[in-house]
Order: structure tokens, then sequence, then C-alpha cells
């Protein structure tokens, strides 16, 4: 028996049969054309990535007047140095015997401390407020950088520059006073300085010439030592030599003197033998006095070695008392030169604590100048004739001043969009991640400006979420680095992370292309607007546009052939 779903299954078919008849019976009883619509070789860059949709972000950002008014003071430096009117005669008695100089000492002291306090009093008067005339921006307004934010009381700043201005000159005038007053101080102190050298230039002569003294006969008795070790030497390698001749001599000696004993004792038979007797005992007596020659120069060298030994001691002992008259002499001349340097140490180190002070006070001077400045560049910074100015790009989202209020350190000027700080985040799979880290490039395409791509690149990467699905997510915030003027809060737009990027191509819709086998054609029209058939190299494909390597050029339109049914 033949069950239900079987009989459901065998009517599906049938139908199924039934409707392809149907379909084909349609397409051979009708009709089809084909319709063309032309598109445009492009160059310029393609680029394959990770495409996800999200929204604008616009950062706020104040803009505050930082500027700390309580510090535009006009300050003023009254009376002048005292250090001058001594001059170089008040501080040259330290350029006298050593006996004096304790009170030329305290003398110069009271001189420095004079030049410390030439400044002088200064006197300060306090700078007027900055008052609004006019609001030159409203809300929802976009400003540039250097955009007038807000018009000032013309007198209010004038009368402000103008003071801060005196500033400058004034601190500049006392800079100059400072400078001629050091030059005059300097050139006292300077001579006392020299006169000091003066004074103390003997000692250091006296020590060197005694100290050289003390070494040179250090030098020369090592000299003369060496010379009679080198001698001593000699003589020892002479006896040495001599020794071993009179050894030698010995011998032969000893030889004959056992030969002529032996024949005296024999009788002498003939005249041959007695021949033999007498060549030997003339023999013996040439070997003794060859003996005795030895034996006296070796007596002779050893005297001499004892002379030169006797030299070698005294030299040595010569030496030692030079080097022990080093020593000690080195250190009384040392002794010596301390004492007769006390009054050159002395002057140096007034002249030191001189050259300190007006260091310092030129350093003080010079500061007090650099900060007048400073705060007059720092003002034009803040105001520009008598404007406030936009330190950002953005729209403005809150006005803090009306006309009338004044402007005070740390006032709240404007709020705005920063266009600066434009970023979109969007969610990303982690599967997606792994061409994707910081600082990576991104293309922007917004809704609103369809055939504008900004470029952006990857700011921030959150820890790993999970979404509603369970799948480990992470949200990417990217930042605009193209000009963002055009962008507004809430604007979507796809954000695509770049994996890959050609440059500097041509391009053309891959509609355009047909291919048949290896090969790759696209359709024109020729000058009579016939449509022929174009062979084309391509190359890299992003999935929507594809890289003409070789068969067009810039401009040329091609053909997208769609079929229409009739």
């Amino acid at each position: 028996m033949i069950s239900q779903k079987t009989i459901i299954a065998l009517c599906a078919i049938v139908l199924v049969v039934v409707l392809l008849v149907v379909l084909i019976v349609n397409s051979s009883t009708g009709s089809s054309s084909s319709a063309y619509r032309e598109t445009t070789v492009e160059y310029g860059t393609l680029v394959v990535g990770i495409t996800e949709s999200g929204s604008v972000e616009i950062g706020t950002q104040d803009q505050v007047f930082e500027m700390d008014l309580s510090e535009l003071t006009r300050a003023t430096a009254s009376g002048s140095s005292s250090s001058s009117s001594s001059g170089a005669g008040g501080m040259s008695s330290m350029g006298g015997s050593g006996g004096g100089s304790g009170a030329d000492v305290s003398s110069v002291f009271s001189q420095i401390f004079n030049m410390a306090g030439s400044s002088g009093s200064t006197s300060t008067s306090t700078i007027g407020d900055l008052t609004v005339s006019e609001v030159a921006v409203s809300v929802g307004q976009e400003v540039s950088v250097g955009d007038t934010l807000y018009v000032l009381e013309e007198e209010t700043v004038t009368e402000l520059r103008e003071q801060l201005e005196e500033n400058v000159e004034t601190a500049k005038a006392d800079l100059e006073l400072v400078y001629a007053d050091q030059e005059s101080s300097r050139l006292s102190a300077e001579y006392t300085y020299q006169s000091s050298l003066l004074y103390g230039s003997y000692a250091q002569t006296e020590y060197n010439e005694t100290v050289q003294s003390l070494q040179d006969a250090v030098t020369e008795a090592q000299e003369s030592l060496t010379e009679a070790q080198e001698i001593l030497a000699e003589y020892q390698e002479e006896l040495a030599q001599a020794q071993t001749v009179l050894d030698n001599a010995q011998l032969l000696l000893d030889g004959l003197t056992y030969s002529v004993e032996v024949q005296e004792n024999d009788k002498w038979d003939d005249s041959y033998a007695a021949y033999i007797y007498a060549t030997t005992f003339a023999d013996w007596k040439d070997a003794q006095e060859y003996y005795d020659a030895c034996e006296s120069e070796v007596e002779q060298l050893e005297e001499k070695i004892e002379q030169a030994q006797s030299n070698v001691d005294s030299y040595t002992q010569q030496l030692a008392n030079a080097q022990s008259a080093l020593a000690t002499g080195t250190i009384t001349a040392k002794e010596t030169y301390d004492l007769r340097m006390l009054a050159y140490e002395t002057a140096e180190e007034t002249y030191e604590i001189a050259m300190a002070y007006l260091e310092d006070e030129a350093s003080e001077q010079e500061e007090t100048y650099n900060n007048a400045v400073e705060i007059l560049e720092s003002f034009d910074s803040y105001i520009s004739g008598n404007e406030i100015l936009s330190d950002y790009n953005g729209v403005i989202t809150s006005v803090e001043l009306e006309v009338g209020d004044n402007v005070t350190t740390n006032t709240t000027l404007v709020t705005l969009y920063d266009q600066d700080e434009v970023t979109l985040t969007v969610t990303v799979d982690e599967d997606d991640m792994t061409d994707i880290e910081v600082g990576g490039p991104v293309n922007i395409e917004f809704t609103s400006y369809p055939d504008e791509i900004y470029e952006a690149e990857v700011t921030e990467i959150s820890d790993a979420t999970y979404d509603s699905s369970g799948n480990v997510v992470y949200d990417v915030t990217v930042t605009v680095t193209s000009d963002a003027s055009g962008l507004f809060q809430g604007m979507t737009g796809d954000v695509t992370f770049v994996t890959k990027e050609v440059e500097d191509v041509l391009y053309v819709s891959n509609r355009a292309i047909t291919r048949e086998g290896t090969k790759s054609y696209v359709k024109m029209r020729d000058s009579s607007g016939n449509i022929t058939q174009e062979e084309v190299t391509t190359g890299f494909s992003d999935g929507t546009y594809v890289e003409i390597v070789e068969g067009l050029t810039e401009g040329d339109v091609v053909l997208i052939e769609s079929v229409v049914n009739d």
C-alpha cells in the first residue's frame, strides 16, 4: 500500500515538471534584446578590505582664555649700581703686600654686596580688564582656525598692549643698565684678580725652581749610580774572563811541573833524553811566567771591582739622600708656596664670588626681559588686533560670553565640535581582526557623499566582547585624517579597513568586462556608432572595479551590456 508521504512526493515532482514545461514554452515564444549603458575608464586607487558600517562622532572642544592676566603687571626698576663708584682703585689694594690683605678682602666683599643690590627697587601697576564689544559667532556656526569669535573694546585692548610694550622697553633698558654697570664692576674685579696673580707669581716660580733643583739632584745621582753600576758590571765580566784564563794557565803549569819532576828522577842515558828534559823545563818556565801574569791581572781586576763596588754603594746612598731630600723638600716648598699664595687664594675666591653675583644679576634681569617679551607675544597670540580668534576647526555648540562681559583667566569662550577629532566606531568579528591594527589605513565612504573617499586610520581597538549571538567581536575606532569640515554628528558611512591597495592604475567596472576563455574584452562604439569588441588585459580587482593593464586609456567610454526581455 502506497503511503501518504509517497503520494505527496509524487505530486510535488509532477508540479515541478509542469512548471518547467510552462517556462520553456514561454521562453520559446518570447524575445529579448540587449541594452547598453556607458561607463568611463578612470585613473586612481583600488582597495580591498573589510567593510563595516558606522556613524560619525565628533568630539567637543572648549576654547579657554588661558592667559594669566594676573601676571600682566608693569614692572619698572629704579635706582642704579653703586659698584662703579669705587672703581678699580677701590679693589686694587689686593695687589699690595700680604700684611694688609685681611682689610682689603673685607673691602672687596663690601663692594660685591653693593653690586648685588645694584638693580634697585621695582614698582608695579595693575593691568586693566578686557571687555567684549561684539559676539561674532553663534550656535551652529561652522568656524575655522583664525576666524573671529569675539571683538573686544578697542580702548581696553590698546591700553593693555601699550602697557605690555612699555614693560618690554623698560625691561630692555634695565637690562642694558645692568650690562653697563657690570662692565665697570667686572673691570674692577679683573684688576684685583690680575694684581693678586702677579703677587702670587713669585711663589709659583720659587716652588717650581726648588722642586726642579731637587729633582735634578735625584736625576744626577741616578745617572752617576747607573754609570758606576755599568763600570762594575764591566769589571765583573772582565774578571770572570780573566779567572777562566788563570784556571787554564794553572792546569798547563801543573802538567808541565809533573813532567819536569818525573824526568829529574830518571837517569839520563843519552844526550837525547837530556835534550827532552831541557825543553820541558823551558816550557815549564814559560808557563810559570804566563800564570803569574794572569794571576796579576785577576788581582788588579779584583781591586778595581772593590773600588767600583764602593762607588756604587756611595752613589746608591747619594741617590737615597737625593730622593729623601726631594720628598721632604717638596713638602717644605709646598708649605712655603701655600703661605705665599694665601693672599692670592683669597683674592681669587673674592673674584669668583664677584663674577657669580654679576652673572646672577644679569641672568635675573635677562629673565625679566624675556618674560616681558613672552607675555607680549602670548597676548598677541590670543588677541589679533582687538579680536579673539578661533584655535580650532568645528561647529559652535555653545557661546559663553555676551557683550559687556570681561575676559578673565580661564574663561571658557566657546564650545564647539572639534573637526580635528572626527571618529567612527564599528564592530568587527574576531575572524576579520587579523589585518587590523592601530595606525592601519582606513577608507570611509559616507552615504551623503557617495563619490568621495575619506581617509582615516585606526586609533583604538577595544578588548574582546561578545555579541548577542555569542560571537567574539571588537569595537574598532577610526579617526578621519582627511578634511572633515563637511561631516556632521551621526552621519553614516561604510568603513573599509584596507588589506590590499594598488595606486595609480586605470580601472573600469567589472560589469563592462566579458571573457572568452583566457581572454578579456570590452564593448565600445566606433566613430560610426557601431558596437565593437576590443581585447584588454586586466589585473587587480576590488570586486566592483577591475584594473586595466593594457588596451584602454583614461577617459575611454566602454559599454555595459544588459539583456532585456521583450
